[in-house]
């Protein structure tokens, strides 16, 4: 069986910790990355480790992640946010994939989002499977400063079938100014890749990603929470290019 490590990066999330932390508590070692948390957060987490690393100078999520994987002190690492809860199916199933798995195989796992109080299973949220277990001696995250994730270049995916829950916001209002400040580290990127921007470019993929979402990827069928879903999704990629139209001009002025 190899040891595992759970590697979490947060900031103020006491609303939400407690619950994931409760549901890897069986793994080997946890280890916590806050980027400078002022409500109860690290006071829950010292109950379920003393691995907790203070990094507050910021320098975007994927950096966060590559901080944590070099504190930790295993080989294996599984990657999980504090909205997440891995599940008693996904435990076992983890566990036992671990006592056989090779150095060039990484686990996927299967993420179920809940928003406004609903299960989402279509909008393009589910099936969502994601990288999350891999040996960091062979991978590891890359260094996108939003939406990072584990290089999977050459290696072996295995498909966990039991749910990652993930309990997103219940309030829209800190969803939404959670998306804008996404549409912000987007429009960075945008920049740092020298890609073009412009006022239809934002408009049109505003609308492209309405349609991939309520119509290509079934959102109607989530109902109303599907139609949100979509909306903000169109807003995000509306923001993501304005941002980077204007703040380009603004750098030229």
């Amino acid at each position: 069986m190899k040891k595992l490590s759970v590697c979490i990066i947060c900031k103020n999330e006491e609303s939400t910790i407690e619950n994931c932390l409760e549901s890897v508590k069986w793994a080997d070692e946890i280890v916590i990355v806050d980027s400078g948390s002022t409500d109860k957060t690290l006071e829950i987490a010292k109950k379920y480790t003393d691995k907790i690393f203070i990094r507050d100078d910021w320098e975007g999520f994927g950096e966060q992640r590559r901080r944590a994987e070099k504190l930790a002190t295993n080989d294996w690492l599984f990657a999980i946010d504090c909205d997440e809860v891995v599940t008693p199916e996904l435990q076992q199933e983890i566990l036992k994939t671990l006592s056989s798995i090779e150095d060039k195989q990484v686990i996927s796992v299967n993420r179920l989002t809940k928003f406004c109080g609903k299960y989402i299973y279509h909008s393009g949220w589910h099936p969502d499977r994601i990288v999350r277990i891999y040996n960091k001696n062979i991978t590891g995250y890359n260094t996108s400063l939003v939406h990072e994730a584990v290089e999977k270049k050459g290696l072996e995916r295995l498909n966990m079938q039991g749910k990652l829950l993930h309990h997103q916001y219940e309030d829209l209002f800190p969803y939404i100014n959670k998306r804008n400040k996404y549409a912000m580290f987007g429009a960075d990127q945008i920049l740092r890749k020298n890609k073009k921007s412009s006022l239809t470019k934002a408009l049109s993929s505003a609308i492209f990603a309405f349609i991939r979402h309520y119509f290509l990827r079934l959102g109607f069928l989530d109902g109303k929470a599907g139609l949100i879903i979509s909306i903000i999704q169109s807003q995000y990629s509306f923001n993501k290019y304005i941002f980077a139209y204007y703040h380009k001009d603004n750098v030229k002025k």
